[in-house]
């Protein structure tokens, strides 16, 4: 009847605790499932599997957290395509991209600035009069502000440009002219005047010259005009222009001087604007040109074309630097087995001692009931031995005096006999250990991470030199803090869109035991450290170190001797095997 009732409680627990195996389960497929959708970046699908998977185990904080990841990561990657789209100039679309990031996550702050933004710029176009360029259409107000800033500037200092009256393409044959015709007849064509310097027929320009135009723009007449005959040519206004000899002091005098400010965005460090300003200056021979750190920017003065040339090398040096991310993937595991195996007398060797405890009539006296004992058998010596227990030191135990030797027997020692032993233990332990951080690093900056603890460890002390009333004389012992765990350095080195190399220094450290040097313990070290360089391209994977450690050791503890007989030593010795494997994996991803 008892064994009834504990077969129907047996019973009845698995059917409560079945459907909560089978919800557990699921779940946890529902999880692997939406962790691998993660890896591809499918971050809705991930989304969708997470939501499953806190569905069936609400309370689930595993569950609950890859759910709060993934909506954050979902979110995102709309918002994301959608400010590719509105760099594009589609805006509803962008739109539509900003407000579904925003349902999958309402806290999202970057969605709600993306969708006001995004709005202001819809009603922007429809106020337009006309349709607006991609490129238009897809600046924000902030930009589109900062554009009509610099266009009213730009607007200000700008150099005189033609305007000629006939803007049709120049056909013009001439033979043996001098520069001034040709210069003269080139004008008429387009509707322009030509003013020339006083000094321009005795400087050198007054030979003939052939010329021969096919359907030319105005400017590139006027600078075919200017080569053959070595001259040089301004705008005065939009009709009329101003010719002279091609020579360093004239050019000096009369060439056009603008000044411009450049607002580099992607510099860091002063050394780096210094560079980009050393370079523009050999580069486009503009020798007025000065640095403003405060604001990263650079201010020129110089001729028009001088400055276009500076403006398109900082153009092309202030770039954003690249990036790159690398996720490091360090797998670890141990497994240690151990056997212990007993059975017999002195397992643990022979340790006999011997006991001596006299009797009370062989030991020294060194009590009064002694002397009382002795005042029996002899009044005299009774009041002698009184005054001497009374004054003198008392005998150590188990001490006899030397006449009682011959009256010691085998009944006033003592030993302890070993017991027997039966001892068969096994252990397995398994421990593994996965750890996956992500580093994100700029081209040529040193990117560290560290995952683990700071250990403290003495590396001196000192005391005072002198004493006194107020002065400490405790040891000082100074501590420095080791840190223990993962510890990555990666340096990065960009070589393209698809190419990096990386400079690795990866240590993974553990305290595997402690010691005690000078009265404090100090922490032993266990490290395992790998420093090199890698090439690698986009999305390849590099093992960059497999450490794979086997120990195996046997330990004999018994009787010498005895321990060492092949068929007795297991009657007098306890055999301890302890076997160890340790595996350790380092996967760089790019």
């Amino acid at each position: 009847m008892l064994i009834s009732k504990w077969l129907a409680a047996f019973l009845c627990l698995l059917t409560a605790l079945a459907p909560l195996d089978a919800r557990t389960k699921k779940g946890d497929r529902l999880l692997k499932s939406g962790r691998e959708a993660e890896v591809r970046k499918e971050w809705d699908k991930a989304l969708d599997l997470y939501e499953q998977a806190l569905s069936e185990d609400p309370g689930d904080s595993a569950y609950l957290l890859s759910v709060n990841r993934a909506r954050f990561q979902a979110s995102q990657a709309h918002v994301d395509r959608g400010q590719k789209l509105r760099e594009q100039g589609q805006l509803a679309e962008a739109l539509a991209g900003f407000e579904k990031g925003y349902a999958i996550d309402p806290s999202s702050a970057i969605a709600v600035q993306e969708i006001r933004r995004t709005q202001e710029m819809i009603e922007r176009e429809k106020t337009r009069k006309t349709q607006a360029s991609p490129e238009e259409r897809a600046l924000t107000p902030v930009q589109a502000a900062r554009k009509d800033a610099e266009d009213r500037i730009a607007s200000m200092q700008a150099a005189p440009q033609l305007a000629p009256l006939n803007p049709q393409p120049i056909n013009l044959k001439m033979n043996n002219q001098p520069p001034k015709v040709l210069f003269e007849t080139v004008g008429k064509l387009a509707g322009i005047n030509v003013l020339f310097d006083p000094e321009y027929s005795t400087q050198g320009a007054v030979k003939n010259q052939n010329l021969d135009l096919n359907n030319l723009t105005l400017e590139e007449a006027l600078d075919h005009v200017a080569l053959v005959t070595t001259s040089f040519w301004k705008p005065l206004s939009a009709n009329t222009i101003f010719v002279t000899a091609n020579t360093t002091p004239k050019r000096r005098d009369h060439e056009e001087q603008v000044m411009k400010v450049f607002y580099l965005t992607n510099v860091t460090t002063p050394q780096e604007l210094q560079e980009i300003l050393t370079t523009v200056r050999s580069v486009a021979d503009i020798q007025r040109l000065f640095p403003y750190n405060a604001q990263n920017a650079i201010v020129a003065r110089g001729e028009a074309d001088r400055i276009a040339l500076a403006e398109k090398i900082i153009a092309d040096l202030d770039k954003p630097k690249a990036e790159v991310v690398i996720d490091v993937i360090v797998m670890e595991a141990n497994k240690v087995r151990s056997r212990d195996l007993a059975a017999g007398v002195g397992t643990d060797g022979l340790n006999i001692p011997v006991a001596f405890t006299p009797r009370p009539g062989v030991r020294t006296p060194g009590q009064p009931s002694s002397g009382n004992n002795n005042n029996n058998q002899n009044g005299t010596g009774a009041g002698t031995s009184t005054g001497t227990l009374d004054t003198a030191t008392p005998s150590p135990p188990g001490s006899i005096p030397l006449a009682n030797l011959g009256r010691l027997s085998t009944g006033d020692f003592s030993v302890v006999l070993p017991g027997a032993l039966l001892q068969a233990l096994v252990s397995d332990r398994s421990t593994r250990v996965l750890q996956s951080p992500q580093l994100r690093a700029l081209d040529s900056q040193k990117a560290t991470l560290r995952i683990g603890d700071k250990v403290p460890t003495a590396t001196g002390s000192f005391q005072p030199g002198i004493g006194g009333v107020g002065i400490n004389p405790l040891v000082n012992t100074q501590f420095t803090f080791i840190e223990v765990g993962v510890n990555v350095d990666v340096t990065p080195k960009i070589h393209g869109p698809e190419d990096v190399t990386l400079q690795v220094s990866i240590e993974i450290s553990n305290v595997r035991d402690r010691i005690n040097l000078g009265g404090i313990s100090q922490p032993v070290i266990g490290q395992r450290k790998i420093e090199h360089f890698v090439r690698l391209r986009e999305g390849e994977v590099n093992m960059i170190g497999g450490l794979v450690q086997e120990q195996d050791t046997k330990t004999v503890t018994g009787v010498p001797g005895l321990s060492s007989i092949p068929v007795v030593r297991r009657l007098f010795s306890k055999e301890t095997i302890e076997k160890s494997d340790s595996e350790l994996l380092v996967v760089l991803v790019t």
